[in-house]
């Protein structure tokens, strides 16, 4: 790997202070997200709740048995479901690395924290590598890959899915893909590492890499391309087996492409589930009324970039400049224009997705049967517009590099990131909010304690806690899984990316006969969330039984076999 000897270690220390400045402003100064104890900030945010099943399904995790296969399956949460760490996008790699040392790490340890800050670190470091490769004067490279750590796609999910906000794989991608010097097993070993942070990330990096071999080999060395192709894809689907992505059956191919796609002008929309992305726009236009929110196809380019690409158009002389006619472009293009088509899903909107809060499309139409297999795998499509997001990027400051002296560049390029800055300054200040944390042995434990003594008796003789009616991310589950996690026993539910319907219906019909029969297996208590099999078991066990305890205690609907009241 000698792309990665080859780094100037002022330019390294810049990156370093780079990332922890920008990780710092935009998460409102909360450096307390780093303390590997702290787990207070998960419990807070409003937007998404994704990030509290992260750090839970480790907190089951890192007690599992290391010999397992797939090896990254989580039995003990969400038992009878076959899960895997992969479906709570608790970023695989570090959950599993973390295992290792799981009896020498603090209680309650996490580690979403260090890999947001990570993240930023290796969005500065790929994005300067890409640009290098173009822009020999460092200042100019070093100023234009600023910009990239504040990408509004990347901002967007930093702080709240780590997992899937890794964009820094594609970066890494793109980089293999321009450079000669780059081996196949270098290829390899990141497609592994995407697999084993996300599956989304691991088809774009996948992607990149078909167009970097086809440029390579397709027509001197045909067979050696097909070769590299199929051996790689052999490669990512035995790690993907490997890491339980497919334990779930037939519940990998959920539906939902014709929900989460982008629009066609997505690129100019600042509207996020996160929240409103330009103080200008919302001064220009009426946000309610020209601007729907983007859901997973959010990918606005940020209107200090929109104005580079007002003056990059300006400036070029040439059409051929313009559609980057070399022969090295064209395939990386060519993928990233089918992955753009296939983000906008089969339901086609302008701006927004509309249909998402129920008014109509524009246009739609039938998915074809022998696609919808992969389709129905990868139901986000928007978030396959990133791949073109970024190679926008890499042109425009490519491109403008290109026009003027170094002094009036680099001035240029500083003020439109202080207005990309100030722009998204309404975005700070709700990352500030919602990360605002404290210290984890004060309020964190406090909110999700159970009080009731009689917590104390179930934790210590019940190893099983089920949930009726099974269904995926049930009410108020959070601080039973947590409580479930702390004492050893095992779950039925949990909050998964995708679970199998056909399974839990199996596991739901089980149950019921069993709470009416009063057939309770050894060891396991029950939360009933269903409000007609209640009232039937408050009469039943009422009135024939003492050896059967029911009743609701922190807010709990509970029964439980074999705790005499």
């Amino acid at each position: 790997m000698d792309w990665f000897k080859k780094i100037n270690i002022n330019i390294f220390l810049l990156q370093i202070g780079l990332s922890i400045s920008l990780f710092l402003l935009y998460s409102g100064f909360n450096y307390e997200i780093l303390y590997f104890e702290n787990f207070s900030w998960f419990l807070k945010p409003s937007i998404t709740n994704d990030i509290e099943t992260y750090w839970i399904s480790w907190e089951f995790f890192r007690n599992t048995d290391y010999l397992q296969f797939p090896l990254l399956l989580n039995p003990s949460y969400g038992e009878g479901l076959n899960v895997s760490i992969y479906h709570t996008d608790a970023i695989p790699i570090a959950a599993f690395l973390f295992r290792f040392f799981s009896n020498v790490l603090p209680d309650n340890f996490q580690y979403l924290g260090s890999w947001t800050l990570f993240s930023f670190f290796l969005m500065s470091f790929f994005s300067y590598k890409v640009l290098n490769l173009f822009i020999e004067n460092k200042s100019v490279c070093f100023v234009s890959s600023i910009f990239f750590l504040i990408a509004p796609p990347f901002m967007d999910r930093v702080f709240l899915q780590q997992a899937v906000s890794s964009h820094w794989l594609i970066l890494a991608a793109i980089y293999f893909y321009y450079s000669n010097n780059i081996e196949y097993r270098s290829w390899n070993l990141l497609l592994i590492l995407s697999i084993l942070i996300n599956g989304y990330l691991a088809m774009i990096v996948f992607a990149v890499f078909t167009a970097n071999i086809y440029l390579l080999y397709f027509r001197a060395e045909t067979l050696n391309f097909f070769k590299k192709f199929f051996v790689s894809l052999i490669l990512m689907s035995f790690v993907s087996y490997a890491t339980g992505l497919f334990s779930i059956g037939k519940g990998i191919k959920e539906g939902g492409y014709d929900l989460y796609g982008m629009s066609i002008m997505g690129f100019l929309n600042p509207s996020s589930p996160t929240g409103f992305y330009s103080i200008i726009f919302d001064k220009l236009f009426s946000p309610s009324v020209l601007f729907v929110k983007e859901v997973e196809g959010f990918a606005f380019l940020g209107t200090g970039v929109l104005l580079l690409v007002i003056l990059v158009l300006f400036k070029l002389r040439s059409k051929a400049s313009i559609l980057l006619s070399s022969k090295i472009h064209l395939p990386i293009i060519l993928v990233a224009i089918l992955l753009f088509l296939y983000s906008l899903s089969n339901n086609i909107f302008i701006l927004g997705n509309v249909d998402f809060l129920g008014s109509e499309r524009i246009f739609t139409y039938n998915v074809p049967e022998f696609l919808e297999p992969v389709i129905k795998v990868f139901r986000a499509s928007g978030r396959f517009s990133w791949l073109l997001f970024y190679i926008i990027y890499i042109f425009l400051f490519v491109r403008f590099s290109e026009f003027f002296n170094t002094k009036r560049t680099l001035t240029i390029l500083l003020a439109l990131f202080l207005v990309q800055v100030v722009d998204n300054y309404r975005i700070i200040n709700i990352f500030k909010n919602e990360l605002e944390s404290t210290p984890i042995h004060s309020q964190a434990l406090e909110k999700i304690k159970l009080r009731n003594p009689i917590w104390h008796i179930v934790g210590k003789e019940y190893k099983k806690v089920k949930i009726y009616p099974l269904v995926n991310k049930p009410k108020d589950y959070t601080r039973m899984a947590f409580f479930a996690s702390t004492r050893g026993l095992s779950t039925n539910f949990g909050y998964f990316s995708r679970i199998n319907h056909t399974v839990k219906e199996r596991l739901n019909d089980r149950m019921y006969k069993n709470l009416k029969d009063g057939v309770f297996p050894e060891r396991t208590f029950y939360i009933i969330q269903d409000d007609l099999l209640w009232k039937t078991l408050l009469t039943t066990y009422n009135e024939n039984s003492s050896s059967v305890f029911i009743g609701e205690i922190d807010g709990y609907k509970l029964l439980i076999p074999g705790l005499r009241k």
